[in-house]
C-alpha cells in the first residue's frame, strides 16, 4: 500500500478496532488523544485520554450490539492531518443503519492524537448511538 505514513498508520489503527486488537491500538493512539463525537446520543461529547476513549469503545459495542462496521472509501494524508471517509453503521432493532462519515486527525509521530467526527446525516448518526 502507498500513501503517507500517517494515512498507513490510520489504517491500522481501524484494522486493530475492528479486529479488537488492544495492543496494537495502545501503540498506535496517544495517551492524551481527545475525540470530538457530535450529536446527542450517549456517546456524544469529548473523550480525553487513551483509557477514556477504550471505555467509549465498549459503549459503542454495548450501544450497538456488537454490530458497528466501519469501511474506509479513502484516507488521506499529509504530516500532520488525516483524513479518512468512512461508511459507519450497525444494526438496530433488526434494521440496519449506515452514515457516511468524514473524520479530520491531528497525528504527531505516526500516532492519533486528536479526532473530529463530520457525519453527512446527524440524526442518522445519532440513531447509530441511540
Amino acid at each position: 500500500m502507498h500513501g503517507h505514513p500517517n494515512a498507513t498508520a490510520y489504517r491500522r489503527t481501524a484494522d486493530a478496532f475492528r479486529s479488537r486488537d488492544v495492543e496494537a491500538l495502545r501503540a498506535l493512539i496517544d495517551d492524551d488523544v481527545v475525540w470530538h463525537v457530535p450529536g446527542n446520543s450517549r456517546l456524544s461529547g469529548e473523550v480525553r485520554g487513551r483509557d477514556a476513549l477504550f471505555d467509549w469503545f465498549r459503549r459503542l459495542h454495548e450501544a450497538t450490539g456488537g454490530t458497528f462496521t466501519l469501511r474506509e472509501h479513502d484516507v488521506l494524508g499529509n504530516d500532520e492531518h488525516v483524513v479518512a471517509l468512512s461508511h459507519m453503521g450497525a444494526v438496530k432493532e433488526g434494521r440496519a443503519i449506515r452514515v457516511w462519515v468524514i473524520s479530520v486527525f491531528h497525528y504527531r509521530n505516526g500516532r492519533q492524537r486528536e479526532r473530529w467526527f463530520h457525519p453527512t446525516d446527524l440524526e442518522t448518526w445519532d440513531r447509530l448511538f441511540s
